[in-house]
Protein backbone atom coordinates (compact mmCIF):
# COMPACT_ATOMS: atom_id res chain seq x y z
CA UNK A 1 0.00 0.00 0.00
CA UNK A 2 1.34 3.42 -0.98
CA UNK A 3 1.41 5.68 2.09
CA UNK A 4 2.98 8.66 0.35
CA UNK A 5 -0.34 10.48 -0.45
CA UNK A 6 -1.45 10.12 3.19
CA UNK A 7 1.92 11.38 4.41
CA UNK A 8 1.67 14.39 2.10
CA UNK A 9 -1.79 15.24 3.46
CA UNK A 10 -0.61 14.95 7.07
CA UNK A 11 2.44 17.11 6.45
CA UNK A 12 0.30 19.68 4.63
CA UNK A 13 -2.11 19.88 7.58
CA UNK A 14 0.75 20.14 10.06
CA UNK A 15 2.31 22.97 8.05
CA UNK A 16 -0.78 25.07 8.78
CA UNK A 17 -1.93 23.91 12.21
CA UNK A 18 1.29 23.46 14.18
CA UNK A 19 2.89 26.84 13.36
CA UNK A 20 -0.25 28.57 14.65
CA UNK A 21 -0.20 26.49 17.83
CA UNK A 22 3.54 27.21 18.22
CA UNK A 23 2.77 30.94 18.15
CA UNK A 24 0.10 30.34 20.78
CA UNK A 25 2.70 28.61 22.98
CA UNK A 26 5.45 31.21 22.85
CA UNK A 27 6.13 32.72 26.30
CA UNK A 28 3.58 35.56 26.31
CA UNK A 29 0.72 33.78 24.54
CA UNK A 30 1.40 30.63 26.57
CA UNK A 31 0.69 32.56 29.79
CA UNK A 32 -2.51 33.98 28.30
CA UNK A 33 -3.57 30.51 27.19
CA UNK A 34 -3.03 29.20 30.70
CA UNK A 35 -5.38 31.91 32.05
CA UNK A 36 -8.13 30.70 29.68
CA UNK A 37 -7.62 27.06 30.66
CA UNK A 38 -7.62 27.76 34.40
CA UNK A 39 -10.73 29.96 34.12
CA UNK A 40 -12.66 27.32 32.18
CA UNK A 41 -11.64 24.60 34.63
CA UNK A 42 -12.69 26.69 37.66
CA UNK A 43 -16.10 27.39 36.12
CA UNK A 44 -16.62 23.84 34.94
CA UNK A 45 -16.75 24.83 31.26
CA UNK A 46 -15.70 22.47 28.47
CA UNK A 47 -12.52 23.31 26.56
CA UNK A 48 -12.92 22.89 22.81
CA UNK A 49 -9.37 21.56 22.41
CA UNK A 50 -8.32 19.83 25.65
CA UNK A 51 -5.25 18.44 23.89
CA UNK A 52 -3.97 22.00 23.38
CA UNK A 53 -4.50 22.71 27.08
CA UNK A 54 -2.59 19.57 28.03
CA UNK A 55 0.30 20.67 25.80
CA UNK A 56 0.84 24.00 27.55
CA UNK A 57 3.99 22.78 29.26
CA UNK A 58 5.27 20.77 26.29
CA UNK A 59 8.36 21.59 24.29
CA UNK A 60 8.05 22.23 20.58
CA UNK A 61 9.55 18.82 19.85
CA UNK A 62 6.97 17.15 22.07
CA UNK A 63 4.24 19.10 20.29
CA UNK A 64 5.49 17.91 16.90
CA UNK A 65 5.23 14.34 18.15
CA UNK A 66 1.72 14.85 19.59
CA UNK A 67 -0.85 13.40 17.13
CA UNK A 68 -3.78 14.96 19.04
CA UNK A 69 -2.72 18.50 18.11
CA UNK A 70 -3.29 17.74 14.42
CA UNK A 71 -6.99 17.31 15.21
CA UNK A 72 -7.37 20.68 16.93
CA UNK A 73 -10.49 22.64 15.97
CA UNK A 74 -10.56 26.38 15.33
CA UNK A 75 -13.47 27.92 17.23
CA UNK A 76 -14.14 30.31 14.35
CA UNK A 77 -14.10 27.71 11.59
CA UNK A 78 -17.90 27.51 11.33
CA UNK A 79 -18.54 31.27 11.52
CA UNK A 80 -15.93 32.42 9.00
CA UNK A 81 -18.77 33.26 6.58
CA UNK A 82 -19.81 36.14 8.85
CA UNK A 83 -18.51 39.46 7.59
CA UNK A 84 -15.60 40.69 9.68
CA UNK A 85 -14.72 37.30 11.16
CA UNK A 86 -12.84 35.73 8.27
CA UNK A 87 -9.03 35.55 8.33
CA UNK A 88 -9.14 34.94 12.08
CA UNK A 89 -6.40 33.36 14.22
CA UNK A 90 -5.69 32.71 17.89
CA UNK A 91 -8.94 30.83 18.54
CA UNK A 92 -7.57 27.41 19.48
CA UNK A 93 -8.50 27.83 23.15
CA UNK A 94 -12.23 28.39 23.20
CA UNK A 95 -14.56 26.90 25.78
CA UNK A 96 -18.25 26.04 25.76
CA UNK A 97 -20.83 26.76 28.43
CA UNK A 98 -24.62 26.66 28.68
CA UNK A 99 -26.48 29.95 29.09
CA UNK A 100 -30.23 29.67 29.53
CA UNK A 101 -30.20 26.23 27.86
CA UNK A 102 -28.21 27.51 24.86
CA UNK A 103 -24.77 26.15 23.97
CA UNK A 104 -22.34 29.06 23.83
CA UNK A 105 -18.68 29.01 22.81
CA UNK A 106 -16.45 31.84 24.06
CA UNK A 107 -13.07 32.70 22.56
CA UNK A 108 -10.62 35.40 21.51
CA UNK A 109 -10.09 36.02 17.81
CA UNK A 110 -7.54 38.14 15.99
CA UNK A 111 -8.78 39.10 12.52
CA UNK A 112 -6.20 40.02 9.90
CA UNK A 113 -6.95 43.13 7.88
CA UNK A 114 -6.46 42.95 4.14
CA UNK A 115 -5.52 46.52 3.26
CA UNK A 116 -2.98 47.24 0.53
CA UNK A 117 -2.34 50.77 1.79
CA UNK A 118 -1.50 49.75 5.37
CA UNK A 119 0.23 46.44 4.77
CA UNK A 120 -2.17 44.50 6.98
CA UNK A 121 -2.61 44.58 10.74
CA UNK A 122 -5.22 42.87 12.90
CA UNK A 123 -8.22 43.56 15.13
CA UNK A 124 -8.73 41.59 18.37
CA UNK A 125 -12.28 40.48 19.13
CA UNK A 126 -14.06 38.87 22.05
CA UNK A 127 -16.44 36.38 20.44
CA UNK A 128 -19.46 34.36 21.55
CA UNK A 129 -21.14 31.96 19.14
CA UNK A 130 -24.54 30.81 20.34
CA UNK A 131 -25.99 27.69 18.76
CA UNK A 132 -29.32 28.70 17.25
CA UNK A 133 -30.11 27.14 13.88
CA UNK A 134 -32.70 28.50 11.51
CA UNK A 135 -32.29 32.22 12.15
CA UNK A 136 -32.53 34.70 9.25
CA UNK A 137 -29.19 35.98 7.98
CA UNK A 138 -28.41 39.49 9.20
CA UNK A 139 -25.94 41.62 11.11
CA UNK A 140 -26.56 44.69 13.23
CA UNK A 141 -24.62 47.13 15.36
CA UNK A 142 -24.42 50.69 16.57
CA UNK A 143 -23.59 53.45 14.10
CA UNK A 144 -19.93 54.46 14.01
CA UNK A 145 -17.45 56.34 11.88
CA UNK A 146 -16.11 53.02 10.56
CA UNK A 147 -19.58 51.90 9.52
CA UNK A 148 -20.19 55.20 7.73
CA UNK A 149 -16.86 54.90 5.87
CA UNK A 150 -17.64 51.31 4.83
CA UNK A 151 -20.99 52.43 3.39
CA UNK A 152 -19.39 55.28 1.45
CA UNK A 153 -16.64 53.04 0.06
CA UNK A 154 -19.18 50.37 -0.89
CA UNK A 155 -21.19 52.89 -2.90
CA UNK A 156 -18.07 54.29 -4.55
CA UNK A 157 -16.95 50.88 -5.81
CA UNK A 158 -20.44 49.88 -6.87
CA UNK A 159 -20.96 47.31 -4.09
CA UNK A 160 -23.34 48.90 -1.59
CA UNK A 161 -24.35 46.87 1.46
CA UNK A 162 -27.90 45.50 1.63
CA UNK A 163 -29.34 47.61 4.44
CA UNK A 164 -32.65 47.10 6.25
CA UNK A 165 -34.66 49.96 7.70
CA UNK A 166 -37.15 49.89 10.56
CA UNK A 167 -39.96 52.38 11.08
CA UNK A 168 -38.24 55.49 12.45
CA UNK A 169 -41.54 56.82 13.78
CA UNK A 170 -42.14 53.65 15.81
CA UNK A 171 -38.51 53.10 16.84
CA UNK A 172 -36.79 56.51 16.78
CA UNK A 173 -33.99 55.54 19.19
CA UNK A 174 -33.12 52.37 17.30
CA UNK A 175 -33.27 54.06 13.89
CA UNK A 176 -31.00 56.86 15.06
CA UNK A 177 -28.30 54.65 16.56
CA UNK A 178 -28.32 51.23 14.84
CA UNK A 179 -27.75 49.75 11.38
CA UNK A 180 -29.03 46.44 10.05
CA UNK A 181 -27.73 44.50 7.04
CA UNK A 182 -29.42 41.54 5.39
CA UNK A 183 -30.66 40.25 2.08
CA UNK A 184 -34.20 39.35 3.18
CA UNK A 185 -35.84 42.31 4.98
CA UNK A 186 -39.10 40.46 5.55
CA UNK A 187 -37.67 37.56 7.57
CA UNK A 188 -35.26 39.80 9.46
CA UNK A 189 -37.90 42.33 10.55
CA UNK A 190 -40.20 39.45 11.49
CA UNK A 191 -37.47 38.05 13.74
CA UNK A 192 -36.70 41.45 15.26
CA UNK A 193 -39.96 41.76 17.16
CA UNK A 194 -40.97 44.99 18.94
CA UNK A 195 -39.72 43.55 22.25
CA UNK A 196 -36.31 42.74 20.75
CA UNK A 197 -35.96 46.17 19.20
CA UNK A 198 -36.91 47.87 22.45
CA UNK A 199 -34.32 45.74 24.23
CA UNK A 200 -31.65 46.78 21.71
CA UNK A 201 -32.64 50.44 22.09
CA UNK A 202 -31.76 50.30 25.78
CA UNK A 203 -28.93 47.71 25.65
CA UNK A 204 -26.37 50.00 23.98
CA UNK A 205 -24.45 47.10 22.46
CA UNK A 206 -20.68 47.47 22.43
CA UNK A 207 -20.29 45.08 19.51
CA UNK A 208 -22.03 43.44 16.56
CA UNK A 209 -24.75 40.78 16.38
CA UNK A 210 -24.72 38.52 13.33
CA UNK A 211 -26.07 35.16 12.22
CA UNK A 212 -25.33 32.27 9.93
CA UNK A 213 -27.16 28.99 9.42
CA UNK A 214 -26.03 27.58 12.79
CA UNK A 215 -25.31 30.46 15.15
CA UNK A 216 -26.19 33.81 16.58
CA UNK A 217 -22.79 35.46 17.02
CA UNK A 218 -21.85 38.43 19.18
CA UNK A 219 -18.41 40.02 18.92
CA UNK A 220 -16.86 43.19 20.27
CA UNK A 221 -13.44 44.82 20.21
CA UNK A 222 -10.89 43.74 22.79
CA UNK A 223 -9.24 40.72 24.38
CA UNK A 224 -10.45 38.47 27.17
CA UNK A 225 -7.46 38.51 29.53
CA UNK A 226 -8.66 37.60 33.00
CA UNK A 227 -11.50 36.38 35.19
CA UNK A 228 -13.27 39.74 35.33
CA UNK A 229 -13.10 40.08 31.53
CA UNK A 230 -14.62 36.65 31.02
CA UNK A 231 -17.30 37.10 33.70
CA UNK A 232 -18.48 40.48 32.39
CA UNK A 233 -18.47 39.34 28.75
CA UNK A 234 -20.39 36.16 29.54
CA UNK A 235 -22.90 38.20 31.57
CA UNK A 236 -23.53 40.44 28.53
CA UNK A 237 -23.93 37.40 26.30
CA UNK A 238 -26.42 35.82 28.70
CA UNK A 239 -28.55 38.98 28.58
CA UNK A 240 -28.50 38.79 24.78
CA UNK A 241 -29.56 35.13 24.87
CA UNK A 242 -32.42 35.93 27.22
CA UNK A 243 -33.74 38.74 25.05
CA UNK A 244 -32.93 37.68 21.49
CA UNK A 245 -33.65 33.94 21.49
Amino acid sequence: MNHIPLLVIVLFAMSFILPMIFRLFSSGPRDKARVVVEYAQRRGYVLDNPSVARALDSSRLEMLRNPDLRNSIKASSDIADIEGLDNGTGDWLGFTCNLRSKQVTIFNLSVTLQRSNTGGGSIPYKVAKIRAAGLPRFSLGRNSVLHTVENVVGKMVGAPKATIDVDARQYPEFSAHYWIRGSDPGTVTAFLSPDKIRFLETAKLQGILATNEKYLVYFEDGVLLGEKDFDSFIARVEILVANML
